[in-house]
Order: C-alpha cells, then structure tokens, then sequence
C-alpha cells in the first residue's frame, strides 16, 4: 500500500478518491483542457460561456470533480465538440436517445441535492464498473517475453545467442501458459500456417519428434520449420526444404505452439490498465 511524504498509511477512502481523480483526470480533465486551449479559452472564459465559478473548471481539469450532466451539453458546444467525443462513444451514437433525454429532463427538474445524490450514484457505479475492469486485467492477462529478433520461415534469419526481449501481455490461454517466449515469422515459407509478421508462440525444449513444428538456429540462422529426418520442411512448396548435414551446427530452440490470435492481444483499454498495474507492481500472473 502506498504511504503519505509522513509515513502514514492511506486508508481505503483515500486510495479510492486518488484513484477516481486519476481517473477524472485521465478521462474528462485532459480532454477538456486540451480542447479548451485549442479554442483559445482560459479556464474563466470558458466559465463565464457556461455561467459557472471558475474554480469548476480548475476542478474538472485536475480531475476532482466531473462536469454535471446538465452543463455537458453546453460544455461541448463551447469546446468545439460533440457529445459522442465527450463520451468517448461512436458518431452514430451521437443523438441522445429516448431514455437518455429522459433522464436529462428529471435531472434539470430536481434540486440541487438531488442532484449531488443522483451524480454520487453515477461516479460510484463508474468507479465499481472501473475496479471489476481493472480486476479482468489483473487475472486473465500474463507476461511473456517477446523476441527482438525474427526467426525465418523463409530464407534463414541470422540470431544472435544473446537476444534482446520485450514483455508483452497477453490474454491466458492454454498455448500462452505453456510458452517460454513469443517470435515473429519472417518470411512465407510456412504458409498457409504461418504468415510473414505473425507471432507465434515458442515452449523451449532440446527435443521434437519427427513431424513437429519447431524453431531452429542452423549454422547461426533462426527458422521456423518442421523437422523431417535428415532436412528441415517447407510447408509452403515454392520454398525448398533445407538439407542438415553432420558439419552443421545445429540447435532446437523450441516448439512452435501456434500462433498468436488476434484476441489474445490486450485492447486499447486493457493494455492502458495492464500498463498502470505493471508500473504498480499489481499486476498478478496467473496460471489459470
């Protein structure tokens, strides 16, 4: 848990009022304040547009407080901007709909503390829906270290014996919770499997059976290719298989499980949170 410049301990109230702000802030503040900016407006004149003190707009852009939805509207028009750019929504779902001009109307017609009840409601189901999201990430992700370097299914990749290794996230699976590291295809020999720029993912082992899929380092030159007696195979026939001899040097690095799907990727939304935990040392491998 973090501590004060003093020493004492957050408390759980405290941890969570950061967290909303950090994620006020990172969600409206920036946008408002980026926008404002581009319209040439300090924080007073755009106070003034809306008819409000202008300690709000201070508020809203250091992500202490979120705009009420009544002041949205007019918000947007005085940023430049629509409704659907506010919310982060597609432009289709730009018009309110029915049940959202509903609420807008009661929302104009109650009191103001009403009001503070019903936008105290709203930030606690955004904040709980935020925690279950950061929850996912935390559980149904894991760690796997990326290759730098290429391996051939092609002509022959040189790799060093010393490589360079990125981590990336990736959603658990059981071809992920299984593999030592992920490499990226080079080349089109393995096709239809394999495809130039895939990610496969790679479990080490000194040994495959005759028939499997594996990464190789022949002579210095990483391939990826399926071991045949005597030769390393091309599945795709305009590439010729490439013979092994007794005065080659020759290693197994590892079989290739498969590739990585495009779902197995973290989203736009996930990774941010992935990263955000990982800068905290939150973020929980998991084996399943």
């Amino acid at each position: 848990m973090k501590k004060t410049e003093s020493g004492n301990l957050i408390t759980p109230a405290d941890a969570r009022s950061e967290k909303t702000a950090d994620f006020n802030r990172a969600r409206y503040g920036e946008l408002i304040r980026s926008c404002r900016k581009k319209e040439d407006l300090t924080q007073a004149d755009l106070a003034n547009k809306l008819g409000i003190p202008k300690t709000y707009v201070g508020h809203w852009e250091a992500g202490r407080s979120r705009p009420d939805m009544n002041l949205i509207p007019g918000l947007c028009n005085a940023l430049g901007i629509s409704l659907s750019c506010f919310f982060d929504t597609p432009e289709s779902e730009d018009a309110l709909t029915e049940q959202e001009r509903h609420f807008m109307e009661g929302y104009r017609k109650v009191d103001t503390r009403d009001r503070m009840i019903l936008d105290s409601a709203l930030e606690t189901m955004i904040v709980l829906k935020d925690e279950a999201r950061w929850d996912y990430c935390r559980k149904n992700f894991l760690v796997i270290d990326h290759n730098d370097q290429t391996a051939a299914a092609g002509s022959g990749t040189i790799l060093e014996e010393e490589t360079e290794t990125y981590q990336m996230f990736i959603r658990v699976n059981p071809k992920a919770k299984h593999a030592d590291e992920i490499v990226t295809v080079s080349g089109s020999s393995m096709e239809p499997m394999f495809h130039h720029g895939q990610d496969v993912y790679i479990e080490h082992t000194p040994d495959l059976e005759i028939g499997e899929i594996g990464l190789f380092i022949v002579n210095g030159n990483g391939y990826i290719k399926q071991l045949q007696d005597g030769c390393l195979h091309s599945l795709n026939p305009d590439y010729d298989d490439i013979e092994l001899h007794e005065s080659d040097t020759t290693r197994i690095v590892g079989r290739v499980l498969g590739a990585v799907d495009q779902d197995d990727y973290p989203n736009d939304d996930e990774l941010k949170i992935l990263q955000e935990l990982d800068r905290e040392n939150a973020f929980d491998e998991t084996d399943g």
